[in-house]
């Protein structure tokens, strides 16, 4: 029995031992480790900053007018550039009616109209009718 006892020993012994350089090794390996990593080495995370406050800045009243006045007098201009582009496509709208009812009259004697032109005369006749007073002229031609 003493002789297992011994055998025991010695295997826990050993155990122990091995347990203890590895634990040796592993804090080794870990405080080179550590070294390598130094504080300086490793990038530390900026500290958060707390909620700033940031303060509006303050205007006088003559900034508060300037601001409101710039920006009615943008919206006038753009309403000044709004009826100009309108009345350039009125022209060429009535360039665009003009020259249609040219071609038409100059091409007439060529055309042929059918022999039932009922549906074509109410068309016309109904143009006519809705037609403000300077097409009505164009229609009759």
């Amino acid at each position: 029995m003493g002789a297992h006892a011994t055998s025991v020993k010695k295997r826990i012994t050993l155990r122990l031992d091995m347990l203890r350089t590895y634990f040796a090794y592993g804090n080794f390996a870990l405080a080179g480790l550590w070294a390598s990593l130094a504080p300086h080495a490793v990038p530390a995370r900026a500290p958060l900053d707390t909620a700033q406050v940031i303060e509006p800045a303050h205007t006088t009243i003559e900034d508060h007018w300037r601001r409101a006045t710039g920006i009615l007098s943008a919206a006038l201009t753009s309403f000044q550039r709004v009826l100009s582009l309108q009345a350039a496509a009125a022209r060429q709208l009535d360039s665009a009616d003009y020259a249609l009812t040219q071609l038409l009259h100059d091409l007439r004697p060529a055309m042929a109209l059918p022999a039932d032109v009922s549906g074509l005369r109410a068309i016309l006749a109904e143009a006519e009718r809705t037609a403000p007073e300077r097409y009505r002229k164009a229609l009759a031609a």
